[in-house]
C-alpha cells in the first residue's frame, strides 16, 4: 500500500508533504533469505501469561476511552459504550457513502469530544472530494453539539487529521522501507528544500490514534485484480498481521476502521423443487444478517453480505453490517408493489456480524458479545442518527450477543 500524498488539514486550503507510509507488503517483497533467517524456534509461552498480557492491554486501552459515533442508539444499544481503542472495526455499507458517512462522524465526533487529539484519513479517493466530506462531517457534529459557528473549533479539527490518498496495494517498490515505525507517520521534507536539523522528538508527528481507511473495497479489488489469488491472499494476511500489530503496539493504541462495501443476491421466486444443501452457496453465519430473508416458496428475495467475505472479515475484531431497509410497513409494501411515483422512505440497519472480543470489564473470565445486536438509523443534515424518536420505538433491541471467554 504506496501512499503517495500526506495532507495536513488545517483550512480549506491546504497544503501537502509527500511521504511513504510502510506497509507488511514490503515484507512479502524482501529476498527469501532474509525471511527464512528470521525463522527460529522459540519457547512455549504458558496460556496463564498470555492472557494477563491481554488483560493488562484491555485495561490500558479501558483507561484511554472509546470513540463513539454519536449516534446514541449506535453507542449505547449496538456498540455497549463506543468502539475501543486498539481495535480494528470493518463497517461493511451497502451504500459506500453511508459507511464513509459514519466512519468520517466517529472520527469528527472523538476529536470534539476530546476522546483523540489527532486522526489519519486514508483513501484511494482524490482528495479534494474526501476533504469536503470531512468538512462537511465536522459542520454537522459542531451545529448538533450547537457550535454552529465556532470556525475555531472546525480550523482545530482539520488541523488534526492527515489525509493520505493511497492508490493502489500492489506495488513493485515500497520507498524508506528501512524507517522505523516513528518516522511512517511523520512528513517527509521535499526535495526543494534545503536540508534541515532533525527535529526534537517533541516536534514529530505524533501517531494517529484513529486510523479510517475509506472504499477497502476497491484496494481488494485491485490486489485480487493483479495478483495470483495466492499471492493475494498472502499479502492479505501480511497485511492483516500489520494492521494489528500497529493497533496493539503503536504508542497511540490506534482504532482502527476498515470501510467495505457489499453485494447483494438477488433470487427469484423459488417453486417446490429445492436445490440440494451442496448445491446452495453456503456463507458464513458472522456473514449473514439477522435481516436476511428465508427463502420461501413463491417469493423473491435479497440477500446482503459484505464483500470478500471471510477475507475481509479475518482482519477485524469487530465487524458492523449496514443494510437499506424500507422505514415503515407501508414504505415496505410500496416496495414490493413498486407503483410509478410513490416515494419509498427508507432507513439503515446496522448491526454487528462478528464481535472477537466482547465488551471488556476489567477481568478475565466471560464478557458479554456484542453479535445480533443492531438499530435503525437514519442520514439526517449531514449526521448518521436515530430513525425513530423513542416515542415512535415500540420495540426495544433485545440483547442477542454471545457471551464469550477469556
Amino acid at each position: 500500500m504506496e501512499v503517495d500524498q500526506h495532507t495536513r488539514l488545517r483550512q480549506p486550503h491546504s497544503y501537502i508533504n509527500t511521504v511513504k507510509i510502510k506497509t507488511c507488503l514490503m515484507d512479502s517483497l524482501q529476498p527469501s533469505h532474509s525471511r527464512e533467517s528470521s525463522h527460529f524456534l522459540v519457547d512455549p509461552i504458558p496460556a496463564s501469561i498470555l492472557a494477563e498480557k491481554e488483560a493488562h492491554r484491555r485495561n490500558a486501552a479501558v483507561l484511554l476511552g472509546t470513540c463513539k459515533t454519536g449516534c446514541l442508539v449506535v453507542d449505547d444499544d449496538v456498540l455497549l459504550g463506543g468502539f475501543e481503542r486498539a481495535s480494528i472495526v470493518g463497517i461493511s455499507a451497502e451504500d459506500e457513502d453511508l459507511g464513509v458517512q459514519l466512519g468520517l462522524q466517529t472520527l469528527a465526533h472523538s476529536l470534539l469530544e476530546g476522546s483523540v487529539k489527532n486522526a489519519l484519513l486514508i483513501t484511494p479517493k482524490p482528495t479534494s472530494a474526501m476533504l469536503a466530506s470531512l468538512r462537511d462531517t465536522i459542520k454537522a457534529e459542531l451545529k448538533a453539539q450547537g457550535h454552529m459557528r465556532d470556525k475555531t473549533k472546525l480550523r482545530q479539527c482539520l488541523d488534526s487529521v492527515m489525509l493520505s490518498c493511497v492508490f493502489d496495494l500492489d506495488v513493485d517498490e515500497i520507498q524508506d522501507s528501512q524507517d522505523d515505525e516513528d518516522m511512517a507517520f511523520s512528513p517527509v521534507r521535499q526535495t526543494s528544500e534545503p536540508p534541515q536539523e532533525k527535529e526534537a522528538p517533541s516536534k514529530m508527528t505524533p501517531h494517529p490514534e484513529v486510523i479510517v481507511i475509506t472504499h477497502f473495497s476497491s484496494l481488494l479489488t485491485s490486489l485480487f485484480t493483479h495478483r495470483e489469488k495466492v499471492a493475494a491472499h498472502t499479502s492479505l494476511q501480511l497485511l492483516g498481521s500489520h494492521l494489528r500489530d500497529l493497533s496493539r503496539n503503536l504508542l497511540s493504541n490506534p482504532l482502527i476502521i476498515l470501510l467495505n462495501s457489499t453485494s447483494s443476491n438477488f433470487s427469484g421466486p423459488t417453486h417446490s423443487t429445492v436445490a440440494s444443501p451442496a448445491k446452495q452457496a453456503f456463507v458464513d453465519p458472522t456473514l449473514r444478517s439477522i435481516f436476511n430473508p428465508p427463502s420461501v416458496t413463491g417469493y423473491s428475495s435479497r440477500r446482503t453480505k459484505p464483500n470478500f467475505g471471510l477475507s475481509f472479515a479475518q482482519l477485524l475484531d469487530l465487524h458492523i453490517l449496514c443494510t437499506r431497509i424500507p422505514k415503515m410497513r407501508v414504505d415496505a409494501e410500496m416496495a414490493v408493489q413498486k407503483r410509478s411515483g410513490e416515494e419509498v422512505n427508507m432507513a439503515w440497519v446496522v448491526e454487528v456480524l462478528l464481535d472477537e472480543m466482547g465488551v471488556w470489564k476489567g477481568k478475565l473470565g466471560v464478557r458479554v458479545g456484542r453479535e445480533q445486536r443492531w438499530a435503525v438509523v437514519e442520514v439526517e443534515k449531514g449526521r448518521v442518527q436515530r430513525a425513530f424518536s423513542e416515542a415512535e420505538e415500540t420495540l426495544k433491541i433485545p440483547h442477542t450477543g454471545e457471551v464469550r471467554h477469556a
